[in-house]
């Protein structure tokens, strides 16, 4: 997990907007388990899965989180078990078998595109990329304990994932529509806000452009008293006060015998 230096768009966005999208989708993960007859906690104490579940979902939607994640993941076991025998870290181990286990869980839950995506080589079945999410979410959890010593609450979400997968990979299905309806919502609005950034930065730059030239404008007509400088200085107050119509600037004590231009 080299530094990049890169931020990622999760991280970016800003807190408020980030709940409202996770809460939009614990709400649709509650209203499946009840659709499907597993309300949470009917078995044993979940609500914490849920939550995860909801994030794990919100970052699959930014295409900033598949592109960190992707390098580690693969649906063949051997590329895994080879890139964690490559590190000694426990905490990287964990990381590659957790980040693999969630691309499982969300491909075979929502994207459902596992055997036309894979290598016709290294095809499996459901069934078999279900066995394979279980037993990454198994490591992931003792990976976990062993790094901390002790059952945190994220190890022991990890080992009912992998207890009960194939119950979150059913409550999981049964919100596809909601997921494509989040994910292409979010992505709208996160090009919208990108674009009225970009227009916004447009016009910050467009405006201390149009400033420096008013200054140097106003110097040279304060010097020459030319007309034409004048005419030139106030084009570019006009400028100014459609970009910002806040600036103002009183020509009264500098009009020149010809009056203002129109």
């Amino acid at each position: 997990m080299e530094n990049e230096n890169k931020r990622y768009l999760y991280f970016d966005i800003p807190k408020k907007e980030r709940e409202s999208a996770i809460s939009y989708l614990l709400t649709s993960i509650l209203k499946s388990r009840e659709l499907v007859g597993m309300p949470s906690n009917q078995v044993e104490f979940d609500e914490d899965v849920n939550i995860y579940l909801a994030h794990l979902l919100f970052a699959a939607s930014l295409p900033d989180y598949q592109e960190a994640v992707k390098r580690y993941v693969s649906l063949n076991i051997s590329d895994v078990t080879d890139l964690v025998d490559r590190s000694d870290d426990r905490v990287i181990r964990y990381f590659i078998y957790k980040v693999n286990a969630d691309h499982l869980l969300v491909h075979l839950g929502i994207f459902n595109d596992l055997e036309a995506s894979a290598n016709h080589f290294y095809c499996k079945s459901e069934h078999q990329y279900a066995s394979m999410a279980q037993a990454y979410y198994e490591q992931a959890a003792q990976y976990h304990r062993r790094i901390y010593r002790r059952q945190t609450a994220i190890g022991s979400v990890l080992g009912k994932l992998a207890k009960s997968f194939g119950c979150y990979k059913e409550i999981l299905h049964n919100i596809r529509k909601d997921f494509f309806h989040f994910s292409n919502e979010f992505q709208d609005m996160a090009f919208t806000k990108f674009c009225d950034d970009l227009k916004r930065f447009e016009n910050e730059n467009q405006y201390m452009d149009m400033m420096d030239l008013f200054l140097d404008s106003y110097a040279t007509w304060k010097k020459t008293k030319d007309p034409s400088e004048f005419v030139r200085l106030h084009k570019v107050v006009k400028c100014l006060k459609e970009i910002n119509p806040q600036f103002t600037f009183k020509f009264e004590d500098d009009i020149p015998e010809g009056g203002l231009p129109t």
